[in-house]
């Protein structure tokens, strides 16, 4: 195990998470490939995290957790981008500070990288609720894939879109970096950088990350700025600009920008206020009735939406508030929706 040069560099943000991050911490300690180390990001967290850090490792001293510290809050993105700067490992994977790694995170992944010459492997991973009750969810069919597959699967909303449930070679991410302007599905877009790079990927059906589900998450008190998911759906299409000429992967990343705004109405739907419904309008402006219908051809549902969300924002509000009913037991408040 070479401390200069670790096998895996493990990056993780932190930020209003004191309850949290020695669990996560003591996960990555736990693992049965001990050759990693730990780069902390502490956020200018507003809560105790960074004492209960530095109090942690006093009392457990170990090289392999390297600590850095913001002195003011410039968000997760550019945490991570540090994170990257810092690494020193040939291969790199994320942990959020409220999670945890099974132990044997490491290791499975990346024996299924090294069986199959993937430069990125995946793993299924566990919801962990307040209560405490586990279940496993996979968001990526298992087996093997090329870059390309797994770049469409992607758009299309069908392969794993986040950070926390993979390993990923260093050249194949290369100089990808967060963009810190979009607070949004940041993680999809380096996710999307680090596929095109990638010639074979590799999943694995077995649940190898604990992720805690955040109730208060679920009330998306945020709507996002109709501009960010514009800048968004410009960087997608800016990553896939290597294929020009794939008319598949022009068609899926229709699919992506029809998500990208349904997804950005949704939380317009959700929070009752004048600048929500002026988000609305713009959103529905973006999509057109050709990218929904391109969107039905591959995902009938999601472009479905997009038609129901053109022609009447009111009963698609009707629709979608009775998923959320039955999924989080949340009600919508009365807004008077264009129709």
């Amino acid at each position: 195990m070479n401390q200069q040069k670790p096998r895996t560099s493990i990056i993780m943000p932190v930020y209003n998470t004191a309850a949290s991050v020695v669990r996560a911490i003591k996960s990555v300690q736990a693992q049965t490939d001990p050759d990693w180390e730990l780069v902390v990001i502490i956020d200018a967290s507003p809560d105790h995290a960074k004492d209960v850090i530095e109090q942690y490792l006093e009392a457990n001293p170990d090289p392999r957790v390297r600590v850095f510290a913001f002195d003011e809050n410039r968000g997760v993105s550019a945490a991570r981008n540090t994170g990257l700067e810092k690494a020193r490992g040939e291969w790199l994977a994320f942990l959020d500070s409220d999670d945890a790694y099974e132990p044997r995170f490491l290791e499975a992944l990346h024996t299924a990288a090294h069986q199959s010459s993937s430069e990125i492997a995946v793993c299924a991973h566990k919801l962990i609720s307040t209560e405490g009750t586990e279940r496993v969810r996979e968001r990526a069919a298992q087996g093997e894939m090329d870059g390309r597959d797994a770049v469409i699967a992607l758009l299309h909303d069908s392969f794993t879109p986040y950070l926390w449930d993979k390993i990923f070679l260093r050249d194949t991410v290369r100089d990808a970096r967060f963009a810190e302007e979009i607070h949004r599905a940041e993680d999809a877009l380096f996710v999307l950088n680090a596929l095109m790079g990638a010639h074979d990927i590799v999943v694995t059906s077995e649940a190898l990350y604990r992720y805690t589900v955040d109730a208060g998450g679920l009330t998306w008190g945020r709507v996002t700025p109709v501009r960010e998911s514009d800048a968004l759906v410009a960087l997608m299409a800016e990553a896939t600009k290597a294929r020009p000429e794939d008319s598949t992967v022009h068609s899926a990343l229709t699919v992506s920008k029809v998500l990208t705004y349904l997804n950005n109405a949704q939380q317009a739907l959700v929070v009752d206020s004048q600048a929500s419904k002026e988000a609305l309008s713009q959103i529905r402006n973006r999509i057109s009735l050709r990218d929904a219908l391109t969107c039905f051809k591959v995902r009938p549902i999601f472009g479905a939406a997009g038609l129901l969300l053109k022609v009447s924002p009111s009963l698609y509000r009707s629709l979608y508030g009775f998923y959320i009913k039955r999924r989080y037991g949340m009600a919508f408040r009365s807004s008077d929706l264009p129709s």
